[in-house]
């Protein structure tokens, strides 16, 4: 390199910021990743040399990127190198940890787009951020300005530390040859990891603010379990093409509005309708929830019950709107946003089954914990004819249930129990599972494995409190009058595929729930073949003799159902979601989305969540395909429809002269 007057501090400088730089992403950024097996991510512990491996490929993006900054800041005339390198670090800083946060909030990086949308609109009301939060990225930032003048006063001992300019005597092109080559190793190494399924390297990776993501996945691309896989995974493409082909010839679908038979007359029964904050149906028993298996022998039970998402946003509106959720578009539709002349879109409208609802004369309300304030779902709410009440505290609710269903006319009420969320507190009498993890329990740990039974058992003392609440909940109404549905919003994951929670994969666990449909003077049934949220709505306008407000994309559960389909999408907070799981037929075809709206097959598992081939038997994926096919359709139209409305909202009205 050229020599500079000023070289020899900035070689300091640059090299113990690299070692602070470091330090921040092992102990900072990177701390879960790196040593957690923290619910969502809940990894194994790895092996001495795979730890060793991780802090490597986690410091190795620190070095290079360090070079290069050298080699700049070395071109700049006297001291200017030193100045503009520190101003550009602190900048730099300041981007992570605002990236860093925007990263545990919705799991990927920031965008262009997403930096806009911040920009855009009232952030600090939209993601609730509090002075406390404001607070702690001051503190954050005058920590790095400690660190920053620590590493000058560092790099000015260095500097002056004769015997240790020997650290710099090799030559500095050969240096920063030989760390890029490490570099393009190290990803070739990350992307065969992670191809075999290594969740770990790929979470360590992608959390990693220094490294090319996009170089990573593009690695991962070329191992891919090998070539054997990818051509599984073509064929499987090619014949879901074909089914998407199949799907839009013109056949003869019925267009019936599934009214049952036997009820010529139905009655105008009021109508409670609750999601119940991850629900897992394999805790479910006697003995944790006696009260709702008393319900359940007396109504229709949904065993085989699949969400819209693995997230609540996506359950809750799958419930509501009897459709896939590909109508949220995350923060694009915040009513206070303001909105950049390019990104105009047309306003949400409410659930057509709640304007159904309405035209019948009902009384529509929401009665819930503070549900439409989490992820823009109040503009999704809004159509419910009567104020809401919410709380944060599932038991207030009751009271002002009981209030509104004694009010003269015909109900429908929308609620949704939060208090079997994570971290599963509960009151202090339902504590029958012993033992149970305290309430101060830091689930950061690599011993939350074994911790698993404890952990269960807390969330088992929930499901207690549930059952206790739900008891009451029919004891608040007229029980002979009412049609009453429970469902999770989605499921809940205890360590069955080695995770806990839900909103990481599209894993039976988080993905599957529970679903129970009482019908006064009905008969209870069982039903076993595949049913999804989107079947909820239309069974409802079913069950009250009622024309489907729009083609449903589910079917009426009220007669026998002996083959079903679900379609679920992975949480992609707060964008719209692109990536869904089409289960049919005992399989589950995981499908992502591409340029133009258009899915192709990314994995091929069974329910049980283990990966298996298209070509060893073709035929058994057909009604997953089919459905898959029927999704692919959705979302054109759908995108067709948006951007329609788009261009006519973004064209001035004309007024005649």
């Amino acid at each position: 390199m050229p020599e500079n007057p000023h070289s020899k501090g900035l070689r300091w400088f640059i090299t113990v910021f690299a070692v602070y730089a470091s330090v921040c992403l092992i102990f900072g950024w990177l701390r879960a990743p790196l040593f957690f097996g923290v619910g969502e991510d809940g990894w194994p512990s790895p092996s001495f040399e795979q730890m060793i491996y991780l802090l490597y490929m986690t410091c190795l993006p620190v070095v290079l990127w360090c070079l290069i900054a050298y080699a700049l800041a070395c071109r700049m005339p006297g001291n200017w190198g030193i100045r503009l390198t520190v101003i550009l670090l602190l900048l730099m800083l300041t981007t992570i940890e605002l990236d860093h946060a925007w990263y545990g909030m919705s799991g990927h990086h920031g965008t262009w787009r997403e930096a806009r949308l911040f920009l855009s609109e009232d952030w600090k009301l939209h993601y609730g951020i509090r002075s406390t939060d404001e607070t702690w990225f001051l503190r954050r930032m005058m920590l790095h300005v400690v660190g920053l003048t620590g590493v000058f006063i560092a790099a000015s001992f260095g500097a002056a530390w004769e015997r240790g300019q020997r650290i710099f005597d090799a030559p500095f092109r050969r240096v920063l040859a030989v760390v890029v080559a490490l570099f393009f190793v190290d990803l070739m190494m990350a992307g065969y990891e992670v191809s075999r399924g290594n969740d770990q390297w790929q979470a360590v990776a992608d959390a990693n603010p220094l490294r090319i993501n996009s170089a990573d996945r593009l690695s991962a691309g070329l191992f891919s379990y090998g070539s054997q896989h990818n051509a599984d995974l073509e064929a499987a493409n090619r014949a879901f093409a074909q089914a998407t082909q199949d799907a839009m010839r013109p056949h003869a679908e019925s267009t019936a509005v599934f009214h049952d038979a036997s009820s010529a007359q139905p009655r105008q029964f009021n109508v409670v309708v609750v999601t119940i904050e991850g629900l897992n149906e394999r805790l479910i028993d006697s003995t944790t929830m006696p009260f709702w298996m008393q319900l359940s022998a007396r109504s229709t039970s949904l065993h085989s019950h699949y969400s819209t998402g693995n997230v609540t946003e996506y359950g809750v509106l799958g419930v509501l709107y009897g459709a896939p959720p590909d109508f949220y578009r995350g923060t694009t539709t915040v009513p206070w946003r303001r909105q950049l002349p390019t990104d105009k879109v047309p306003p949400q409208r409410g659930s057509p089954y709640i304007d159904q609802f309405n035209l019948h004369g009902y009384h529509t309300r929401l009665i819930s914990w503070e549900l439409s304030s989490w992820a823009n779902l109040g503009v999704y709410l809004r159509n419910f004819n009567e104020p809401p009440f919410e709380t944060d505290d599932d038991w207030k609710t009751l009271p002002v249930l009981k209030r509104e269903m004694s009010e003269p006319g015909s109900h429908l009420v929308y609620m949704h129990y939060n208090g079997t969320h994570f971290p599963y507190d509960h009151a202090d009498k339902y504590n029958h599972f012993a033992p149970e993890v305290p309430s101060s329990y830091s689930y950061a740990s690599w011993r939350m494995r074994q911790e698993a039974p404890a952990i269960t058992n807390r969330y088992r003392n929930c499901l207690q409190e549930l059952d206790a609440w739900l008891e009451e909940l029919t004891q608040t109404i007229d029980m002979q009058n009412t049609i009453v549905v429970l469902t999770g919003d989605h499921g809940e994951e205890f360590f069955e595929h080695s995770r806990l929670g839900h909103a990481s994969t599209l894993s039976d666990p988080q993905i599957q729930t529970v679903a129970l449909i009482y019908v006064p003077g009905r008969a209870p049934r069982s039903i076993d073949a595949v049913t999804s949220h989107v079947d909820l709505m239309p069974t409802l306008m079913d069950l009250l003799g009622w024309p489907q407000p729009v083609p449903p994309f589910g079917h009426s559960l009220v007669n026998d159902v002996k083959v079903g389909a679900a379609i679920v999408a992975m949480g992609n907070r707060p964008n719209p979601p692109n990536r869904w799981a089409a289960i049919a037929g005992g399989y589950k075809t995981v499908l992502a989305e591409g340029d133009g709206d258009t899915l192709h097959i990314v994995q091929l598992r069974d329910t049980a969540d283990k990966s298996v081939t298209y070509s060893s038997d073709p035929s058994r994926w057909q009604p997953s395909f089919a459905v898959a096919a029927r999704l692919q359709l959705h979302l054109r139209a759908a995108s067709q429809a948006i951007h329609l409305a788009a261009v006519s909202a973004a064209i001035p009205a004309v007024t005649p002269k």
